[in-house]
Protein backbone atom coordinates (compact mmCIF):
# COMPACT_ATOMS: atom_id res chain seq x y z
CA UNK A 1 0.00 0.00 0.00
CA UNK A 2 1.14 3.53 -0.76
CA UNK A 3 1.66 5.91 2.14
CA UNK A 4 -0.58 8.90 2.72
CA UNK A 5 1.73 11.27 0.82
CA UNK A 6 0.54 9.66 -2.43
CA UNK A 7 -2.90 10.28 -3.92
CA UNK A 8 -4.59 8.30 -6.69
CA UNK A 9 -7.11 10.16 -8.83
CA UNK A 10 -8.84 9.61 -12.16
CA UNK A 11 -9.30 13.34 -12.75
CA UNK A 12 -6.45 15.85 -12.92
CA UNK A 13 -6.53 18.62 -10.30
CA UNK A 14 -5.55 22.26 -10.99
CA UNK A 15 -2.49 21.73 -8.76
CA UNK A 16 -1.37 18.75 -10.86
CA UNK A 17 -1.82 20.68 -14.10
CA UNK A 18 0.18 23.54 -12.58
CA UNK A 19 3.11 21.23 -11.86
CA UNK A 20 3.07 19.76 -15.37
CA UNK A 21 2.90 23.19 -16.99
CA UNK A 22 5.93 24.35 -15.00
CA UNK A 23 8.20 21.42 -15.88
CA UNK A 24 10.89 21.76 -18.53
CA UNK A 25 11.42 18.39 -20.20
CA UNK A 26 14.76 17.02 -21.37
CA UNK A 27 18.29 17.25 -19.98
CA UNK A 28 21.26 16.87 -22.33
CA UNK A 29 19.30 17.06 -25.58
CA UNK A 30 16.29 19.25 -26.33
CA UNK A 31 14.70 21.34 -23.56
CA UNK A 32 11.02 22.17 -24.03
CA UNK A 33 7.69 22.70 -22.30
CA UNK A 34 4.28 21.56 -23.47
CA UNK A 35 1.96 24.57 -23.82
CA UNK A 36 -1.27 22.62 -24.31
CA UNK A 37 -1.07 20.40 -21.22
CA UNK A 38 -4.23 21.82 -19.61
CA UNK A 39 -6.24 20.69 -22.63
CA UNK A 40 -4.29 17.53 -23.47
CA UNK A 41 -4.44 15.97 -20.01
CA UNK A 42 -8.23 15.76 -20.20
CA UNK A 43 -7.91 13.79 -23.45
CA UNK A 44 -5.90 11.01 -21.80
CA UNK A 45 -7.51 7.59 -22.21
CA UNK A 46 -8.67 5.94 -18.99
CA UNK A 47 -6.15 7.89 -16.87
CA UNK A 48 -4.96 7.18 -13.35
CA UNK A 49 -2.90 9.98 -11.77
CA UNK A 50 -0.49 8.94 -9.02
CA UNK A 51 0.59 12.16 -7.31
CA UNK A 52 3.00 12.97 -4.50
CA UNK A 53 1.37 15.75 -2.46
CA UNK A 54 1.95 17.88 0.59
CA UNK A 55 -0.83 18.67 3.07
CA UNK A 56 -1.58 22.05 1.49
CA UNK A 57 -2.36 20.26 -1.80
CA UNK A 58 0.93 21.20 -3.41
CA UNK A 59 1.80 18.52 -5.96
CA UNK A 60 5.49 17.63 -5.80
CA UNK A 61 5.44 14.83 -8.33
CA UNK A 62 3.22 12.80 -10.60
CA UNK A 63 2.99 9.76 -12.83
CA UNK A 64 -0.09 9.39 -15.02
CA UNK A 65 -1.01 5.97 -16.39
CA UNK A 66 -3.14 5.58 -19.50
CA UNK A 67 -4.73 2.20 -18.79
CA UNK A 68 -4.92 0.29 -22.06
CA UNK A 69 -6.25 -3.13 -21.15
CA UNK A 70 -3.26 -5.20 -19.92
CA UNK A 71 -0.68 -2.54 -20.88
CA UNK A 72 -0.42 0.80 -19.06
CA UNK A 73 1.28 3.71 -20.81
CA UNK A 74 3.35 5.91 -18.47
CA UNK A 75 2.78 9.60 -19.18
CA UNK A 76 3.37 12.89 -17.32
CA UNK A 77 6.29 11.53 -15.31
CA UNK A 78 7.32 14.77 -13.60
CA UNK A 79 8.72 15.81 -10.25
CA UNK A 80 9.38 19.13 -8.58
CA UNK A 81 13.15 19.87 -8.45
CA UNK A 82 12.94 19.58 -4.64
CA UNK A 83 12.07 15.89 -5.02
CA UNK A 84 13.80 15.14 -8.31
CA UNK A 85 17.25 16.20 -7.20
CA UNK A 86 20.16 15.59 -9.54
CA UNK A 87 18.93 12.30 -10.94
CA UNK A 88 21.76 10.43 -9.22
CA UNK A 89 21.18 7.21 -7.32
CA UNK A 90 19.90 7.58 -3.78
CA UNK A 91 19.58 4.78 -1.32
CA UNK A 92 18.26 6.65 1.68
CA UNK A 93 16.22 9.69 2.65
CA UNK A 94 13.30 11.03 0.65
CA UNK A 95 14.75 9.90 -2.67
CA UNK A 96 15.15 6.33 -1.44
CA UNK A 97 11.67 6.27 0.08
CA UNK A 98 10.13 7.64 -3.11
CA UNK A 99 11.85 5.01 -5.22
CA UNK A 100 10.88 2.22 -2.82
CA UNK A 101 7.20 3.15 -2.74
CA UNK A 102 6.90 3.57 -6.49
CA UNK A 103 8.67 0.28 -7.05
CA UNK A 104 6.18 -1.46 -4.75
CA UNK A 105 3.30 0.13 -6.65
CA UNK A 106 4.61 -1.10 -10.02
CA UNK A 107 5.16 -4.60 -8.69
CA UNK A 108 1.77 -4.66 -6.99
CA UNK A 109 -0.08 -3.75 -10.19
CA UNK A 110 1.80 -6.39 -12.19
CA UNK A 111 0.94 -8.95 -9.52
CA UNK A 112 -2.80 -8.34 -9.84
CA UNK A 113 -3.40 -5.67 -7.21
CA UNK A 114 -7.12 -4.98 -6.75
CA UNK A 115 -9.11 -3.29 -8.18
CA UNK A 116 -6.98 -2.92 -11.32
CA UNK A 117 -7.30 -6.41 -12.75
CA UNK A 118 -4.84 -8.06 -15.12
CA UNK A 119 -1.96 -5.75 -16.03
CA UNK A 120 1.05 -7.35 -17.66
CA UNK A 121 3.22 -4.37 -18.55
CA UNK A 122 4.00 -0.69 -18.22
CA UNK A 123 5.64 1.16 -21.09
CA UNK A 124 7.12 4.60 -21.74
CA UNK A 125 9.23 6.41 -24.30
CA UNK A 126 12.54 7.73 -22.99
CA UNK A 127 15.01 10.06 -24.65
CA UNK A 128 18.42 8.38 -24.14
CA UNK A 129 19.91 11.85 -23.57
CA UNK A 130 17.55 12.43 -20.65
CA UNK A 131 19.67 10.92 -17.90
CA UNK A 132 17.12 11.48 -15.13
CA UNK A 133 14.29 9.69 -16.94
CA UNK A 134 16.59 6.93 -18.15
CA UNK A 135 17.90 6.35 -14.64
CA UNK A 136 14.40 6.28 -13.19
CA UNK A 137 13.16 3.77 -15.77
CA UNK A 138 16.13 1.47 -15.30
CA UNK A 139 15.86 1.56 -11.51
CA UNK A 140 12.23 0.49 -11.67
CA UNK A 141 13.12 -2.47 -13.87
CA UNK A 142 12.17 -1.09 -17.28
CA UNK A 143 14.00 -2.57 -20.27
CA UNK A 144 14.57 -1.19 -23.75
CA UNK A 145 12.44 -3.08 -26.28
CA UNK A 146 12.60 -0.91 -29.41
CA UNK A 147 14.18 2.22 -30.88
CA UNK A 148 11.89 4.98 -32.10
CA UNK A 149 13.10 7.44 -34.74
CA UNK A 150 12.20 11.10 -34.26
CA UNK A 151 12.02 12.16 -37.90
CA UNK A 152 11.35 15.80 -38.79
CA UNK A 153 9.77 16.86 -42.09
CA UNK A 154 9.97 20.60 -42.69
CA UNK A 155 9.51 23.22 -45.38
CA UNK A 156 10.68 26.83 -45.18
CA UNK A 157 7.54 27.91 -47.08
CA UNK A 158 4.03 26.49 -46.99
CA UNK A 159 3.93 23.80 -49.71
CA UNK A 160 1.77 24.29 -52.78
CA UNK A 161 -1.65 22.65 -52.82
CA UNK A 162 -1.59 18.90 -53.42
CA UNK A 163 -4.31 16.30 -53.93
CA UNK A 164 -4.39 15.52 -50.21
CA UNK A 165 -7.78 16.04 -48.58
CA UNK A 166 -8.81 16.16 -44.91
CA UNK A 167 -11.80 14.51 -43.27
CA UNK A 168 -12.92 12.76 -40.08
CA UNK A 169 -14.28 9.59 -41.67
CA UNK A 170 -12.67 6.76 -39.71
CA UNK A 171 -14.71 4.08 -41.47
CA UNK A 172 -13.21 5.07 -44.81
CA UNK A 173 -9.60 4.53 -43.73
CA UNK A 174 -10.11 1.87 -41.04
CA UNK A 175 -9.70 -1.17 -43.35
CA UNK A 176 -6.36 0.10 -44.70
CA UNK A 177 -5.03 1.11 -41.30
CA UNK A 178 -6.08 -2.10 -39.58
CA UNK A 179 -4.57 -4.24 -42.32
CA UNK A 180 -1.32 -2.31 -42.05
CA UNK A 181 -0.96 -1.85 -38.28
CA UNK A 182 -3.20 -4.17 -36.24
CA UNK A 183 -0.38 -6.70 -35.82
CA UNK A 184 2.02 -4.08 -34.46
CA UNK A 185 2.92 -4.10 -30.77
CA UNK A 186 0.87 -1.61 -28.68
CA UNK A 187 -1.67 -0.97 -31.44
CA UNK A 188 -4.89 0.55 -30.13
CA UNK A 189 -7.53 2.85 -31.60
CA UNK A 190 -8.84 5.10 -28.82
CA UNK A 191 -7.12 8.24 -30.13
CA UNK A 192 -6.72 7.02 -33.70
CA UNK A 193 -10.44 6.80 -34.46
CA UNK A 194 -10.97 10.46 -33.58
CA UNK A 195 -9.02 11.69 -36.61
CA UNK A 196 -8.57 13.96 -38.43
CA UNK A 197 -7.34 11.98 -41.44
CA UNK A 198 -5.40 13.19 -44.45
CA UNK A 199 -6.04 11.18 -47.61
CA UNK A 200 -4.36 11.04 -51.02
CA UNK A 201 -6.13 9.30 -53.92
CA UNK A 202 -5.08 8.24 -57.41
CA UNK A 203 -6.91 8.97 -60.67
CA UNK A 204 -9.26 6.04 -59.98
CA UNK A 205 -10.24 7.54 -56.60
CA UNK A 206 -8.40 4.76 -54.75
CA UNK A 207 -6.63 5.72 -51.52
CA UNK A 208 -2.88 5.50 -52.07
CA UNK A 209 -1.83 7.23 -48.84
CA UNK A 210 -3.37 8.34 -45.56
CA UNK A 211 -2.45 9.38 -42.04
CA UNK A 212 -3.89 10.82 -38.87
CA UNK A 213 -2.15 13.89 -37.43
CA UNK A 214 -2.19 15.59 -34.02
CA UNK A 215 -1.34 19.26 -33.46
CA UNK A 216 1.07 20.19 -30.68
CA UNK A 217 2.43 23.43 -29.24
CA UNK A 218 5.70 23.63 -27.32
CA UNK A 219 8.02 26.27 -25.94
CA UNK A 220 11.57 25.38 -26.98
CA UNK A 221 14.46 26.37 -24.76
CA UNK A 222 17.09 24.15 -26.37
CA UNK A 223 17.37 21.97 -29.46
CA UNK A 224 19.37 18.74 -29.75
CA UNK A 225 22.88 18.82 -31.18
CA UNK A 226 26.03 20.87 -30.63
CA UNK A 227 24.33 24.14 -31.59
CA UNK A 228 21.14 23.34 -29.67
CA UNK A 229 21.69 25.93 -26.96
CA UNK A 230 22.34 28.76 -29.41
CA UNK A 231 19.73 28.03 -32.07
CA UNK A 232 16.59 29.14 -30.15
CA UNK A 233 18.21 32.57 -29.66
CA UNK A 234 19.23 33.13 -33.28
CA UNK A 235 16.44 31.31 -35.13
CA UNK A 236 14.10 34.35 -35.16
CA UNK A 237 16.71 36.11 -37.32
CA UNK A 238 17.34 33.29 -39.82
CA UNK A 239 15.15 33.41 -42.96
CA UNK A 240 13.45 30.09 -43.68
CA UNK A 241 14.31 28.50 -40.37
CA UNK A 242 12.33 31.10 -38.43
CA UNK A 243 9.18 29.80 -40.12
CA UNK A 244 9.92 26.22 -39.08
CA UNK A 245 10.83 26.88 -35.45
CA UNK A 246 9.22 29.56 -33.30
CA UNK A 247 10.82 28.93 -29.90
CA UNK A 248 8.29 30.83 -27.79
CA UNK A 249 5.27 29.14 -29.40
CA UNK A 250 6.37 26.25 -31.57
CA UNK A 251 3.51 24.49 -33.36
CA UNK A 252 3.78 21.33 -35.44
CA UNK A 253 1.83 18.21 -36.42
CA UNK A 254 2.52 14.60 -35.46
CA UNK A 255 1.49 11.98 -38.04
CA UNK A 256 0.63 8.40 -37.12
CA UNK A 257 -0.88 5.37 -38.85
CA UNK A 258 0.95 6.50 -41.99
CA UNK A 259 -0.07 4.27 -44.90
CA UNK A 260 1.60 4.62 -48.30
CA UNK A 261 0.94 2.25 -51.18
CA UNK A 262 4.05 0.28 -52.19
CA UNK A 263 6.02 2.30 -49.60
CA UNK A 264 6.66 4.88 -52.31
CA UNK A 265 8.81 7.79 -51.01
CA UNK A 266 7.37 10.25 -53.55
CA UNK A 267 3.85 9.50 -52.36
CA UNK A 268 4.93 9.84 -48.73
CA UNK A 269 6.48 13.23 -49.49
CA UNK A 270 3.31 14.39 -51.24
CA UNK A 271 1.19 13.23 -48.30
CA UNK A 272 3.33 15.11 -45.77
CA UNK A 273 3.46 18.24 -47.91
CA UNK A 274 -0.31 18.03 -48.27
CA UNK A 275 -0.76 17.98 -44.49
CA UNK A 276 1.44 21.07 -44.14
CA UNK A 277 -0.49 22.87 -46.89
CA UNK A 278 -3.89 22.09 -45.38
CA UNK A 279 -2.83 23.13 -41.88
CA UNK A 280 -0.78 26.14 -43.01
CA UNK A 281 2.21 24.83 -41.05
CA UNK A 282 5.90 24.24 -41.71
CA UNK A 283 6.82 21.16 -39.64
CA UNK A 284 5.83 17.57 -38.98
CA UNK A 285 7.56 15.38 -36.39
CA UNK A 286 7.05 11.69 -37.10
CA UNK A 287 7.81 9.27 -34.27
CA UNK A 288 8.06 5.80 -35.79
CA UNK A 289 9.70 2.47 -35.01
CA UNK A 290 12.96 2.11 -36.90
CA UNK A 291 11.78 -1.38 -37.91
CA UNK A 292 8.58 -0.12 -39.56
CA UNK A 293 8.67 -1.15 -43.25
CA UNK A 294 7.58 2.28 -44.52
CA UNK A 295 10.28 4.09 -42.60
CA UNK A 296 12.98 1.63 -43.66
CA UNK A 297 11.98 1.99 -47.31
CA UNK A 298 11.81 5.79 -47.34
CA UNK A 299 14.24 7.18 -44.76
CA UNK A 300 17.00 7.73 -47.33
CA UNK A 301 14.70 8.64 -50.23
CA UNK A 302 12.65 11.60 -48.93
CA UNK A 303 13.66 15.26 -48.91
CA UNK A 304 13.09 15.75 -45.19
CA UNK A 305 13.95 19.44 -45.13
CA UNK A 306 16.18 22.02 -43.45
CA UNK A 307 15.56 21.04 -39.83
CA UNK A 308 16.58 17.45 -40.57
CA UNK A 309 19.79 18.77 -42.13
CA UNK A 310 20.56 20.69 -38.92
CA UNK A 311 19.67 18.15 -36.22
CA UNK A 312 19.44 14.80 -38.02
CA UNK A 313 17.22 11.97 -36.81
CA UNK A 314 17.06 11.60 -33.04
CA UNK A 315 16.15 8.46 -31.12
CA UNK A 316 13.85 7.45 -28.28
CA UNK A 317 13.73 4.13 -26.46
CA UNK A 318 10.55 2.16 -25.83
CA UNK A 319 11.04 1.09 -22.21
CA UNK A 320 8.90 -1.71 -20.77
CA UNK A 321 8.44 -3.19 -17.30
CA UNK A 322 6.60 -6.50 -17.38
CA UNK A 323 5.62 -9.64 -15.49
CA UNK A 324 6.01 -13.32 -16.36
CA UNK A 325 2.81 -13.38 -18.45
CA UNK A 326 3.96 -10.59 -20.79
CA UNK A 327 4.99 -11.45 -24.35
CA UNK A 328 6.85 -9.11 -26.69
CA UNK A 329 8.20 -9.90 -30.13
CA UNK A 330 11.14 -7.59 -30.77
CA UNK A 331 11.04 -8.39 -34.48
CA UNK A 332 7.56 -6.84 -34.80
CA UNK A 333 7.33 -3.03 -35.08
CA UNK A 334 5.73 -0.96 -32.36
CA UNK A 335 2.72 1.22 -33.19
CA UNK A 336 3.38 4.81 -32.15
CA UNK A 337 0.40 6.91 -31.11
CA UNK A 338 0.89 10.63 -31.76
CA UNK A 339 -0.89 11.56 -28.52
CA UNK A 340 1.78 9.75 -26.50
CA UNK A 341 4.55 12.10 -27.63
CA UNK A 342 2.83 15.44 -27.16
Amino acid sequence: MLSSIFKLREKATPELIGLLESVTLGTNGAHYRHLDTAERIHQADNPLHLSLERSENKVLGNITFCRRESAWYVRYFAFDPFVQGSGEKKSSGSGGRLKSELEQFFEGILSGMKPYGEVNSFYAYIDPNNEKSLWMSENFGFESMATIATQTFSRSRIPEQTNVRKNDNWEEVAPLIRTEFSDYQNYFEHHLQKGPFYILRDQNNEIIACAKATKATWKIERLPGKLGGILPKIIPFIPGLRNIIKPKKHTFFVPEAVFVRDQNPDILQELFEGILHIENEYLLIWWTDEKAPLYKATKDQVRWGLLHTLIGTNKAHLMVKYNSVFEFDKSTPVYTCGFDFV
